[in-house]
């Protein structure tokens, strides 16, 4: 009986170790936080209503955050700057920036990497430029002296879509959006925007489980 109860403990030892030694394989995935960040090219009519120039589209840039509230909503923000132009003969060394928040609902494709995304929101823009008073075809002598600078700040709602497309940590979108403001003493669409650009995706790390919440991970397929 003894011998049978030894035998049967050094066997389960042995069962113990062998288990012990033999480690089991774990795959590591690569994880995202719900912060991402957006930089890009921008092609623009600024002020709409004043541009009266036959290619009135200008360049610009443009970089922003966004955060996945939920799978089918995304809260983005948007810093853009215009290049500096000429709307001759009636406004010189125009300069235009715009300051953007919007909600945009995410409809994602079967394969869950591209998704259609339609936004709304606001925006704080600035425009900056020599009023000459030539062909004021607008009548704006009524509001501004002529031969001066001109500085107009106003609140724009935007509205647009966009399409975007994720390889992983790094994806590609594009947007088109208007904005709609007050234009001295009438609301108008004051610019059509459209922009490109690549977007990065924040990885799980240090900096990342600082500012997100542990259980708020999600994965790009």
């Amino acid at each position: 009986m003894l011998l049978l109860t030894n035998s049967a403990f050094s066997q389960a030892t042995k069962t113990a170790k062998t288990n012990s030694v033999t480690p089991s394989k774990k795959y590591k995935e690569l994880v995202y936080t719900r912060w991402s960040l957006k930089a890009g090219a921008n092609l623009s009519v600024i002020y709409l209503a004043r541009n009266i120039k036959e290619k009135n589209n200008e360049p610009g840039y443009c970089g922003g955050l966004t955060y996945e509230a939920s799978d089918f909503v995304r809260i983005s923000t948007l810093y853009s700057r215009f290049q500096p132009t000429n709307i001759k003969p009636t406004w010189l060394d125009v300069n235009a920036s715009s300051y953007e928040i919007n909600l945009e609902i995410m409809a994602k494709f079967p394969n869950k990497k591209t998704l259609l995304y339609p936004f709304v929101g606001f925006s704080y823009n600035t425009y900056r430029g020599f009023f000459t008073g030539e062909s004021d075809y607008l009548g704006l002598r009524e509001y501004y002296k002529v031969n001066s600078i001109v500085k107009n700040n106003w609140l724009g709602l935007n509205l647009g879509t966009g399409l975007e497309h994720n390889f992983g940590i790094l994806g590609v979108y594009l947007d088109y959006r208007m904005r709609v403001g007050r234009e001295e003493e009438a609301i108008n669409i004051m610019d059509v925007c459209y922009t490109a650009g690549l977007k990065v995706t924040f990885p799980y790390g240090k900096l990342a489980k600082k500012i997100a919440n542990p259980n708020d991970r999600f994965h790009w397929f």
